[in-house]
């Protein structure tokens, strides 16, 4: 008898895995309870490159009425699986080799990737899936929509998660099950699990992770939902909420009594209980990996994410919701906790590369990593984390993070313009940025920014600071992503938009959506945030510097920055994508069709770009 079956759905990155289940399985198994986690995401990513889907993709493509030599080339693409495998495969392989073979192995294992999902979801037609995206035609985040696609499922995800189900529960019986949904691409599979373990097992189906509880606040959450898809929603932090169910499971209890920070129906009404109170760092266990099957993420090397505090430490930005997983308070951890943490990892795993996971880490805990943990030379140990720009870092702080093993940092530059960072409480000076960015670069960390366009009151000549800010500062800013002002649920903002000039927009969709549409009376709009989004990208594409990391899937950007300096990435990557794809790796590159009839035509494909000639 397994206690807690913990389920991490699609769609989330299948590059690394999650802290969500790991940091529960810890707290549960410590609490003494049995427990069991499973990652259908990675296994949905590599059951989509199985003989097994080919199989089923194959079968679909010859029922459908396309042109020959149309069909001929997807069954080349689909084909071409096994090679596909062997990309990620081999990435171990040339991981800390020369530069060159570590750039060559990710990119076409990423471009390769990507044009295999583009011809799924292409040939399959009722999903559309990317490394990075899932969406149905009808949409994720309406309710009749996604009702319609659970009725009538998507063939080729449902054939992977029945089955899938079906064998996980003839080896386990679980009290309970646990599904973590951490993001709003993940609820339509949250949901299908849902209705697929209901009628596999009477176990009662919890809920964990920020995307129901935000549905819930909006006001929007279906009763209905309640018996049909899961029994109780666990707001914010799970572990003592799910210690507090599983306990009454034990003792024979009614399941949600008097269990904190859950949401449940009772006589047909959603009633919700007290908030829990934020855990301690000192009072939780290190993340338990054992039961993720870590040598199948895509990657080279196992990166293991983790936490150095809880919440953020600034907290104030107009924007940002983020901290409501924490309450909305913040604590960090000590830092022999957090060395502590990353060398039993680093023995327990056989793992060198770790994700700081931090809203921001403390500036304080970061310079003392980077004076009490040992280099990196002696202990092999890589690092990634988020910052927030701050007059607090010397030089001395960078260096010494890159000492100890920091070999990237992601910073919301959110924008360059002193007032709109005003309107936004985030009060981040250029003098103090630029000194950031400038020191970080010198010290050889890759610098990734993040940056919107939009936030309300934000004008023209304000939007174009930032823009002429990224262009003009490629040589401190490694790599950006840019988007578009999001108003969110409850985030700050929420709570005095009209302050803003804003209007909130009535949709007939997206009603499950934690974002909300929105028109300003002054300043551009989000139609003209999204021109400046898509200037910037295209003005970044002819910047060599910018462009050899702009198809680095985010996790693995730290396992490339192992095997080379930042200066190397963007020396070998400005080199390589001038050559693509005429004459490097060609062969590697170029499937050729061995079935076709060759005396009538040969199908040729580029699995790189998806370029096919007949």
């Amino acid at each position: 008898m397994v206690d807690l079956l913990l389920i991490f759905p699609p769609q989330w990155s299948a590059f690394q895995p999650s802290l969500s289940l790991p940091a529960l399985s810890a707290w549960m198994k410590r609490a003494g309870f049995v427990t069991q986690s499973v990652d259908l995401n990675v296994e949905f990513y590599r059951w989509l490159l199985s003989d097994e889907c080919v199989k089923l993709l194959i079968d679909s493509l010859e029922r459908q009425d396309l042109p020959a030599r149309t069909s001929d080339a997807y069954r080349l693409l689909f084909e071409s699986a096994p090679i596909l495998r062997s990309d990620w495969d081999n990435l171990t392989s040339s991981s800390m080799s020369s530069p060159d073979t570590s750039y060559s192995s990710h990119f076409t294992a990423a471009k390769s990737l990507q044009t295999y999902l583009q011809g799924v979801s292409a040939v399959c037609g009722d999903f559309t899936i990317s490394p990075y995206s899932f969406s149905l035609p009808g949409g994720n985040l309406d309710a009749i929509a996604l009702e319609s696609a659970i009725g009538r499922p998507p063939i080729l995800p449902y054939h992977f998660l029945q089955s899938r189900l079906r064998d996980y529960f003839l080896e386990v019986t679980p009290r309970a099950v646990g599904i973590s949904c951490i993001g709003q691409e993940q609820l339509y599979f949250t949901l299908q699990v849902g209705q697929i373990v209901k009628s596999l097992t009477d176990a009662p189906v919890i809920v964990g992770g920020t995307i129901l509880s935000r549905i819930y606040e909006r006001g929007v959450l279906a009763p209905e939902w309640f018996g049909r898809y899961f029994d109780v929603i666990v707001r914010n932090e799970g572990e003592k909420p799910c210690e507090g169910l599983l306990a009454n499971l034990a003792s024979g209890r009614p399941l949600t009594a008097d269990v904190p920070g859950i949401v449940y129906v009772e006589n047909g009404q959603i009633q919700g209980s007290s908030p829990c109170m934020p855990l301690r760092p000192s009072e939780i266990p290190v993340p338990d990996f054992d039961d993720l099957p870590l040598g199948s993420y895509l990657s080279g090397v196992r990166t293991l994410p983790l936490l150095a505090s809880r919440g953020c430490y600034w907290g104030k930005c107009e924007f940002c919701h983020h901290g409501m997983v924490y309450g909305e308070k913040f604590a960090g951890y000590s830092i022999g906790s957090i060395y502590s943490a990353v060398r039993l990892l680093a023995d327990k795993y056989n793992v060198r590369h770790f994700a700081f996971n931090d809203e921001a880490v403390p500036p304080r805990l970061f310079r003392q990593m980077g004076e009490e943990f040992p280099p990196s030379d002696a202990t092999g140990w890589n690092f990634t984390g988020l910052i927030k720009f701050d007059k607090f870092f010397t030089d001395n702080d960078f260096i010494n993070a890159q000492r100890v093993g920091f070999r990237s940092l992601y910073v919301g530059l959110e924008s360059a313009s002193e007032r709109v960072l005003s309107a936004m409480r985030k009060n981040n000076p250029t003098e103090v940025v630029v000194r950031n960015l400038k020191d970080a670069t010198t010290a050889g960390i890759w610098m990734h920014c993040f940056l919107f366009f939009g936030f309300p009151s934000e004008t023209d000549t304000e939007a174009k600071e930032t823009y002429d800010f990224v262009v003009s500062n490629w040589d401190i800013i490694s790599s950006f992503g840019a988007g578009t002002f999001s108003l969110e649920h409850n985030a700050p903002i929420y709570h005095h938009y009209s302050d803003f000039g804003v209007r909130l927009k009535e949709s007939a969709r997206n009603n499950l959506d934690v974002y909300y549409d929105y028109e300003v009376d002054g300043g551009i709009t989000p139609k003209m945030a999204t021109q400046w989004v898509q200037r910037l990208r295209d003005t970044s594409a002819g910047i060599p510097e910018y462009l050899s990391a702009s198809w680095v899937p985010r996790e693995l950007l730290l396992c490339m920055l192992s095997d080379m300096t930042p200066q190397q990435l963007r020396a070998r990557g400005a080199s390589f994508l001038r050559r693509t794809p005429s004459d490097i790796l060609v062969r590697n590159a170029i499937i050729k069709d061995s079935v076709a009839d060759a005396e009538e035509y040969q199908v040729a494909l580029n699995r790189l770009n998806g370029l096919a000639i007949a």
